[in-house]
């Protein structure tokens, strides 16, 4: 160990700028003191990474499920210090700016930052919108949900609005930063509300119906109708409304999933075409759907149209229910 730790610090300085992973060029630091001497601090630019995949892993040491990363570039499990003791299921239903947004089986949203344990609460599901009141003593039927378009109400049990009637949240920044804002996509047409910092319920956001993914992007609000058609909001004006940018792509009439992705050529829209392979319980809406292709659209923000492209260039595409990414293949090769 002698030797290693006696090399020239410009040959030690050589060795690292070979390295391509960060955790590579991590461990080049820890191998003695006089390399980390040598080696410059890691700027935050440097960091790239493959995203990691949340998934729950088995823990003998632990009643219930806990939950952990896997790294796709070195195929490990690291295990995190989340669990769910009591064997209820943890509904993930976002991820950004390194928090977990978790819709809990008593009606709290909670962020949890999954490498700190730091958790932030968010008003409950039964402060959206579409609530018009909440039972708790009325087991199966705790919640009734307000009739779109109409008058009345109906009632649903707390198991299904936490599963069906809430899709999907995002947040613009930290929840420690001043002008946090979460963003919710929720309810049987899929509309829209958000809460700011300290708010004690969530607030309708004006604007289509059946919104089919969000995003934000440069500082605003960016979402997609059902048929890709982009609405954009400045979400931290007083009264914010959504606002129609560009118009959908030419449409086909094929079934698709639609995914909002930033990347360096601009705003990316992903098409998974689908189809349904068989139906589970069509009573419950429960369907197996199988993949057949995807289609890639980039956002012409002179112009506001969509144009279709063959390739994304250099960036790598990673899109998914909770959140969706892009990242340069030049720092893979």
């Amino acid at each position: 160990m002698g030797e290693w730790s006696e090399l020239p610090a410009d040959l030690v300085r050589t060795i690292e700028e070979r390295l391509s992973f960060y955790q590579d060029k991590v461990r080049c630091r820890c191998i003695c003191s006089s390399w980390r001497s040598a080696l410059p601090e890691m700027p935050h630019q440097k960091r790239h990474l493959l995203p990691w995949l949340l998934v729950p892993i088995k823990n003998k040491n632990r009643a219930g499920t806990s939950f952990g990363f896997f790294d796709p570039l070195e195929k490990k499990d690291h295990c995190l210090q989340l669990s769910d003791p009591q064997g209820k299921g943890m509904l993930f239903r976002g991820s950004s700016h390194g928090w977990i947004v978790n819709v809990e089986n008593n009606t709290s949203i909670c962020l949890i930052n999954p490498l700190t344990g730091a958790q932030v609460q968010l008003p409950p599901r039964f402060k959206f919108p579409d609530v018009k009141n909440y039972r708790p003593n009325k087991p199966g039927n705790e919640y009734g949900i307000r009739v779109q378009n109409g008058h009345g109400f109906y009632t649903l049990s707390r198991a299904q609005v936490r599963t069906y009637l809430t899709e999907k949240i995002i947040l613009s920044s930290s929840p420690q930063s001043e002008d946090f804002v979460a963003v919710a996509l929720y309810g049987e047409l899929s509309q829209l509300a958000y809460c700011k910092l300290g708010d004690r319920k969530w607030t309708f956001l004006d604007g289509v119906h059946c919104y089919s993914e969000i995003l934000f992007h440069r500082g605003e609000l960016y979402a997609l109708s059902g048929n890709g058609a982009v609405m954009v909001v400045d979400i931290h004006l007083p009264f914010p409304k959504m606002m129609k940018f560009a118009s959908p792509p030419p449409c086909d009439d094929v079934t698709c999933k639609l995914y909002l992705v930033e990347s360096s050529a601009g705003l990316i829209m992903v098409e998974r075409l689908v189809a349904c392979e068989e139906a589970i319980d069509a009573s419950k809406g429960i369907f197996i759907y199988k993949t057949h292709g995807f289609r890639i659209f980039k956002l012409d923000t002179s112009n506001r149209e969509w144009y279709q492209v063959k390739d994304t260039g250099e960036d790598m595409l990673f899109v998914g229910c909770n959140s969706s990414l892009s990242i340069s293949c030049h720092h893979f090769p």
